[in-house]
């Protein structure tokens, strides 16, 4: 294995990290916005929903960095 394969093996584990905290993030953004709206906070809850709103775009990419860095050619380079 090359120190570059290493090194980008390394890089796309690092962004799987941080994708997948942004996702927490989305998800505990949600949550909060669900419980501010059963308590009739509903600008609250508004402001936690437009806020999450941004972090949807990091749902996805996590699943296909994950099946990447999965890969047979990436593990045995």
């Amino acid at each position: 294995m090359t120190i570059s394969k290493v090194f980008q093996r390394d890089l796309l584990g690092l962004l799987l990290i941080v994708l997948t905290a942004l996702v927490a993030l989305y998800v505990l953004l949600n949550i909060f916005a669900l419980f501010a709206y059963v308590n009739n906070e509903d600008k609250i809850a508004s402001t936690f929903l437009d806020q999450s709103f941004y972090l949807m775009v990091f749902v996805i990419p996590p699943y296909f960095l994950d099946r990447y860095l999965s890969s047979h050619h990436v593990i045995e380079s």
